[in-house]
């Protein structure tokens, strides 16, 4: 806005400036005068004018961007519903789970596990809620005064200070409360359980799973890659064919959004290792010429032998921050 102010000052002093040469007046008479010329200035004007009015009644549309919120969330509600189909707890039927917050969701496996240790006996759990407080009921209970002091204490142990734990008793249904009070995880955090889930199934590493995704888009689903390549491992662009490692590969890889990569990335990666060693099968994964590189050749650009070994070094950096493979 300043940029064309200034010039409209400085053209307006110009044509007052020009204006009071006699020749100047005169040329600009027989152009007004000229009936070609007016018609050009008129349809000049006109272009301007319609080039104006389509931006501002079209304006450019902006990029879309994915919200990384919803997307744990729904993990989160899928997390519980899994419980749920093991049989570890119910799902009660006012229980709203659109907006299941994973850090609770992702500590619901130590809830059911240490109400089995405290508990003889244990009736099956009940959620009722899950938000920004989660909400366990035990029924069937007449006493549960020391089982709950020793279930919070337990709990307390092992979640930490950053969870609030309470026990709400009304005769025999005893309601077991969560409440997160810490810092807000980031996603690195968030995409562990997911990375864990993946790695199990598919056999490998989940620490090296973790620095691949965090080596290639740093934990940015909106992360775009060369060739029109997006995601978490830039995987999503690419053709089926792309994806191949060393044998058939059943996947669709042309739309992967979100998590989806996460399962896709380990699934390759666990056909990879087995056809290729781990620093291969780890080149393959660089974003700038992935999947260029199916044998030794990338060790000749030191740019992806450094990408590597970064990888490499932060795998050691996961498995000690406890993303270690289940036995």
């Amino acid at each position: 806005m300043i940029f064309i102010a200034v010039w409209t000052t400085v053209f307006a002093v110009l044509a007052a400036y020009l204006l009071h040469s006699p020749k100047v007046r005169s040329w600009l008479a027989v152009a007004i005068h000229a009936k070609i010329l007016r018609r050009v200035a008129i349809c000049s004007i006109a272009i301007v004018v319609s080039i104006v009015v389509a931006y501002k009644t079209h304006p450019q549309q902006e990029a879309t961007q994915t919200n990384d919120l919803r997307i744990f969330e729904e993990y989160s509600a899928n997390a519980v519903l899994k419980l749920d189909s093991m049989g570890r707890m119910s799902v009660d039927s006012s229980c709203n789970l659109g907006h299941s917050k994973p850090e609770l969701a992702y500590v619901m496996p130590i809830l059911l596990n240490t109400y089995v240790e405290i508990v003889e006996k244990p009736t099956k759990p009940i959620l009722v809620r899950i938000d920004d407080t989660l909400q366990i009921q035990m029924r069937g209970y007449k006493q549960f005064k020391n089982r709950g002091i020793r279930l919070t204490k337990l709990l307390q142990k092992k979640l930490g200070n950053r969870y609030d734990i309470k026990i709400f008793s009304n005769e025999t249904v005893h309601t077991l409360q969560v409440v997160y009070i810490g810092t807000p995880w980031d996603k690195e955090q968030l995409m562990a359980l997911p990375v864990m889930e993946a790695a199990q199934k598919n056999h490998v590493d989940p620490a090296l799973l973790m620095s691949l995704i965090r080596h290639v888009s740093n934990f940015d689903f909106d992360f775009k890659g060369p060739k029109d390549t997006y995601g978490l491992l830039a995987m999503g662009g690419h053709s089926e064919a792309d994806h191949k490692a060393g044998g058939e590969h059943s996947e669709e890889n042309c739309n992967l959004d979100g998590l989806s990569q996460v399962f896709v990335g380990a699934e390759r990666l666990g056909k990879q290792l087995q056809v290729l060693s781990r620093e291969n099968a780890i080149a393959t994964f660089y974003p700038e010429r992935g999947m260029e590189y199916p044998d030794a050749n990338w060790t000749k650009s030191p740019l992806i032998k450094s990408w590597v070994n970064q990888v490499l070094d932060d795998v050691e950096f996961y498995r000690n921050n406890g993303l270690k493979p289940l036995e």
